[in-house]
């Protein structure tokens, strides 16, 4: 069955939007890295380097494979309850990245984000979430 012009219309509006609300969440995020991370890389910190660049890694991969995700997956019609779980994910990733000092709390708020970004992923990639085709 072929889509409508309509359709298509909003399908691609939904795509905008998630794309635009993930890299919005995702600069929010790289910039409390950068707050974090400023008096380790200035004061020359090495021992924090490490939690620096995995915070890095952590904003390339999350925002790539949600740009993956929003462009293979998500369609009309939008779902407030999926884009409030990524601004959730963005809130313990930050969380995570103001811990660069104590690595305890490092590993536990990062234990938390990957685990609420598999659930984001995983609830909106399920069969029962897409919408049925008219």
């Amino acid at each position: 069955m072929k889509n409508s012009k309509g359709r298509s219309e909003l399908d691609s509006m939904i795509v905008e939007i998630e794309l635009t609300l993930v890299s919005i969440i995702q600069g929010v995020a790289l910039t409390i890295l950068i707050e974090s991370s400023r008096d380790a890389i200035t004061q020359l910190k090495f021992s924090q380097w490490p939690y620096v660049l995995a915070g890095l890694l952590v904003i390339f991969i999350f925002w790539s494979r949600a740009v993956l995700h929003i462009i293979t997956v998500i369609r009309w019609p939008l779902e407030f309850g999926h884009n409030f779980l990524y601004i959730g994910c963005a809130l313990i990733e930050a969380v995570t990245f103001a811990q660069l000092s104590t690595p305890a709390n490092w590993f536990g708020f990062g234990a938390a984000f990957i685990a609420a970004g598999w659930v984001l992923f995983l609830l909106r990639s399920s069969p029962d979430s897409r919408p049925s085709a008219r």
